[in-house]
């Protein structure tokens, strides 16, 4: 579980478009702030921001170390995240280029999409998993940052969907998502009602050590613009527990929630 873990620290929760739009449409922005905790302790700050501009998206996505975890650790785990794609006439999010540097070796990892299948490169070179995805596999997949991207944009309940995760260019999984009530939330970031999704993460293939299926949290809150602000991830680890991601500042289209 700690590819996954490590991956969603970093990612947080991306944001991405909504319903058809016609060429020169509505622009949508989103801005969140994520602080991430383990045990208790502040470890880390993730900010992502979000455009989307008529029928093209845009996101990038910057982690890093904080504290403890940063004296230990040093920079070894900042990343930074873009990816750029369209959404198609029934208001999918089809990614097109996504890309990552970052780690102890600075790796640029490069990831183009296209409608079957995804071509990755990577400077220094990466393996590619045990065993790797097959081209059927990779097959209508998304990046990590798109996928829950359009959880936030989703036209109705974000709770009931599967979504085919292409993550980093390397490693398959499917996140399987389930209604698991509603919750009030009061943060930094957001106070009123939030609804709660199971999230079943399946692994598949192309992960460097073995995954097990785990069951993840994940809540969102309803804006009066249409979309859905995220508010919080709750992951478990193998290392250190339950991780949580929890939004500190939300900004929706110049509007700041709390």
């Amino acid at each position: 579980m700690k590819n996954l873990a490590a991956a969603l620290i970093g990612i947080g929760l991306a944001i991405a478009a909504g319903p058809a739009q016609a060429q020169g449409g509505p622009q949508r922005r989103v801005e969140v702030v994520f602080g991430a905790v383990a045990r208790g302790v502040d470890a880390g700050d993730f900010t992502f921001s979000y455009n989307q501009n008529g029928q093209a998206y845009q996101a990038s996505a910057q982690r890093r170390l904080t504290g403890l975890a940063r004296m230990m650790m040093g920079g070894s785990q900042d990343y930074t995240y873009s990816v750029s794609g369209a959404v198609d006439p029934q208001g999918a999010l089809r990614p097109a280029a996504y890309r990552h540097q970052g780690g102890r070796r600075n790796r640029v990892v490069n990831a183009a999409f296209t409608a079957n299948d995804v071509v990755t490169t990577s400077n220094p070179r990466m393996g590619m998993g045990s065993p790797a995805a097959t081209p059927a596999q990779r097959r209508g997949v998304v990046d990590q940052v798109t996928a829950i991207a359009a959880l936030v944009t989703s036209n109705g309940d974000p709770c009931t969907r599967t979504i085919n995760v292409y993550m980093d260019g390397r490693s398959r999984f499917d996140f399987v998502l389930t209604p698991n009530g509603t919750v009030n939330v009061d943060t930094r970031g957001y106070r009123g009602s939030a609804v709660r999704c199971s999230v079943d993460f399946r692994p598949i293939a192309g992960f460097s050590d073995p995954q097990e299926r785990q069951t993840l949290t994940f809540l969102f809150a309803r804006t009066a613009s249409g979309l859905w602000a995220p508010i919080r991830i709750e992951m478990p680890t193998d290392n250190v527990g339950i991780v949580r991601l929890e939004a500190r500042q939300i900004t929706i289209n110049g509007n700041r929630l709390r």
